[in-house]
């Protein structure tokens, strides 16, 4: 009974550490990383691709509980991990499309399978609050590679991008996709063509209602549960 109670504690232990790990990789991903290295340099095109794997990898752990969610998961963080070191062999510039699609659809993947877990019936648990505040950024680091792709594929399709070069800065995308999520709206860079203004406007009606939403459902699901700690729906 002690040693099943202690493995309990541990893959409670193992859920919470990979998700503040998870929450920390993204923080860094977003509020660090793009603002502080150079985004055309060498140094910048490794330390993405490594905290890409973390981030995907660390999605992996908090969802080790759930089989079904593991499997697709790996799945996904393994052929994106396996894309983006494939790419290292190809000459700079080749695959560009390639590796940026791969990682808006892993990331797409890794947050919808954390919506399903933070939405998912049970306890209200650290792990789960950590998760809902850890999908919320991952909601604006996947727009923010929608809106790159976008700007790839679509000449002007933002107004306020002056140089070829600001369309491949990360950190201008970062920037814009939390000015959207959070419906600031500075109006620096603003979207011109359709389906950046569908994706801005989508954006930004999730950035409203995101934070009501899992403000209800959690005290819902506290209410159910009684506070006691009972897995109820």
């Amino acid at each position: 009974m002690a040693y099943a109670q202690r493995w309990r504690d541990r893959k409670v232990q193992m859920r919470i550490g990979s998700m503040a790990a998870l929450l920390v990789l993204l923080a860094l991903n977003v509020f660090v990383v793009p603002f502080t290295v150079a985004p055309d340099s060498l140094f910048a095109h490794i330390v993405r691709d490594v905290l890409l794997s973390m981030i995907l990898l660390s999605g992996v752990a908090t969802v080790s509980d759930h089989h079904r969610l593991f499997m697709a998961i790996a799945f996904v963080a393994g052929v994106a991990i396996l894309v983006r070191g494939t790419g290292w062999f190809y000459p700079p510039g080749t695959t560009p499309g390639l590796l940026d699609e791969t990682a808006l659809f892993s990331l797409g993947i890794l947050g919808l399978v954390m919506g399903i877990k933070v939405f998912s019936a049970g306890t209200v648990t650290f792990d789960r609050i950590l998760g809902a505040i850890a999908l919320y950024v991952l909601i604006g680091v996947v727009w923010a590679e929608a809106y790159q792709l976008i700007s790839m594929h679509v000449p002007g399709a933002y107004a306020g991008i002056v140089h070829a070069s600001d369309s491949q800065d990360r950190s201008s995308w970062i920037y814009f996709s939390f000015v959207t999520l959070t419906t600031v709206g500075y109006g620096d860079i603003t979207p011109v063509a359709h389906a950046a203004r569908s994706l801005a406007i989508l954006e930004a009606l999730i950035g409203q209602l995101y934070p009501a939403i899992v403000l209800a459902r959690l005290v819902s699901l506290h209410v159910a549960g009684g506070g006691s700690g009972t897995n109820q729906t």
